[in-house]
């Protein structure tokens, strides 16, 4: 079991160092696709509130552990394995817009950037996760 756990951090600072220095190649675009129709943005709390009152069609993936998610989570989020998202084993609609949230926007903003690469057109990362969200006094359930 602590090996399992193990592996899994260290694949996560592997990830987010990969991410890292691959962001600082170009610091002018940094977190936005190359291609003008895509779109790879944060977003703040109120944006995001904001969004999801106008739109109806984002999905609205929540990356947190499940133990995160059980001390509070944003209406309409849906839980989600953010080692799923990565491997690519959960099944999303690429023309889609898909709205990232964890606890404070790093590991929702890693799997944005994985998503937009992939070729999904519309990604959101909350940013400042669920407790910028919270320190805005938006609802949480």
């Amino acid at each position: 079991m602590q090996i399992q756990f193990t592996s899994k951090i260290v694949l996560f600072f592997l990830l987010t160092m990969l991410l890292s220095f691959g962001g600082m190649v170009d610091s002018s675009n940094a977190g936005q696709p190359t291609d003008p129709a895509k779109i790879f943005k944060s977003i703040s709390p109120l944006e995001a509130n904001a969004l999801l009152q106008k739109r109806n069609d984002i999905l609205f993936l929540d990356v947190r552990t499940p133990r995160e998610r059980a001390n509070g989570a944003i209406a309409g989020s849906e839980l989600v394995s953010i080692w799923d998202l990565i491997k690519g084993r959960i099944p999303l609609p690429k023309d889609k817009a898909i709205l990232l949230v964890c606890a404070v926007g790093g590991r929702s903003y890693a799997a944005g950037q994985i998503l937009s690469q992939r070729g999904y057109q519309e990604v959101y990362n909350l940013s400042g996760g669920i407790n910028a969200w919270y320190k805005q006094g938006l609802p949480i359930m």
